[in-house]
């Protein structure tokens, strides 16, 4: 079994491999775990949110194709429709119902476990390897049993690991203190610093960080990396460096986290991503140069 201290420095996001529009076979998907394994990336983000379920489908049935070992992380308490496999169009409309309608998220001890229990049962697990309360903000958890849930989930053997996928110092602060979060998930990129404070408090507490949306400033530098890459592609170890793999090595260097997950439904896509790696080392020193080139 994969323990927290042994996760890659890099993971896969799941949010639109199982979703309508967007769904990669689970013979594609199996060619991804494959491409992802030989470079040794062995961890996979997922939740109940995504596919409304059938990301996980999709994982259990692409791990059982590939034979390769990866660490899982699922989410609950946004609002989602649970219902059978073959239903699963129908399920991901109802979810979206839901959300126009203003269905509240839910984070009470007896949801967290029963989603936990689906969410199993979907990837093929007696225990999933890490859970997640996946968004909540400091008032979801105010009436809400939530630390008790995490602790019954580990307790009943439901789930590894547990902690919390948020943005909200607080709901982070109050988890390490309960003792129910072994990992913490956060939003956090390059060229932000509203994650800085929940990655010093987790790293003071000695609890892995892993950041989602790190390609998130892409769009707002791409003109910009356009104008100056030549000159960046000149500092010592970046020849070639995209601005992908750039935000993706910037995030581990400068914020010292622990794992950077990144989406995505194109195995070129995932093959040019997990290139970042080899620009970790090299990019340490030229950060602050780069800062003013982009700036």
């Amino acid at each position: 079994m994969i323990t927290l201290d042994q996760l890659s420095q890099l993971g896969i996001g799941t949010s639109r491999v199982g979703s309508l529009g967007s769904r990669l076979s689970p013979e594609s998907f199996s060619d991804f775990l494959k491409v992802a394994s030989s470079h040794h990336l062995n961890l996979i983000d997922t939740s109940n949110y995504y596919g409304s379920g059938d990301a996980e489908r999709l994982i259990r049935k692409g791990m059982k194709a590939s034979g390769a070992p990866f660490f899982v992380v699922t989410k609950a308490g946004l609002p989602c429709v649970h219902a059978p496999g073959w239903l699963s169009p129908l399920n991901q409309l109802a979810k979206k119902v839901k959300q126009k309608t203003g269905s509240k998220k839910n984070y009470t001890a007896a949801y967290l476990i029963d989603s936990l229990q689906k969410s199993n049962r979907r990837l093929g697990v007696d225990a999933a390897d890490g859970f997640l309360l996946h968004e909540p903000v400091w008032t979801d958890l105010a009436d809400a049993d939530s630390w008790d849930g995490l602790q019954k989930i580990r307790q009943q053997g439901l789930a590894r690991y547990t902690g919390v996928s948020t943005s909200d110092y607080r709901v982070v602060e109050e988890g390490i203190r309960s003792g129910q979060v072994q990992f913490v998930q956060t939003s956090a990129c390059w060229t932000g610093t509203e994650s800085d404070e929940i990655i010093k408090l987790c790293q003071a507490n000695h609890v892995p960080v892993l950041a989602n949306q790190v390609l998130r400033p892409y769009k707002s530098l791409q003109s910009k990396f356009e104008l100056k890459a030549d000159e960046i592609r000149r500092l010592e170890g970046l020849a070639d460096i995209s601005l992908a793999q750039l935000l993706i090595a910037a995030v581990l260097v400068d914020k010292n986290i622990n794992v950077a997950l990144f989406g995505t439904s194109d195995l070129a896509h995932l093959e040019h991503n997990m290139g970042a790696l080899h620009y970790t080392k090299p990019l340490a020193k030229h950060l602050p140069i780069i800062n003013k080139l982009l700036a």
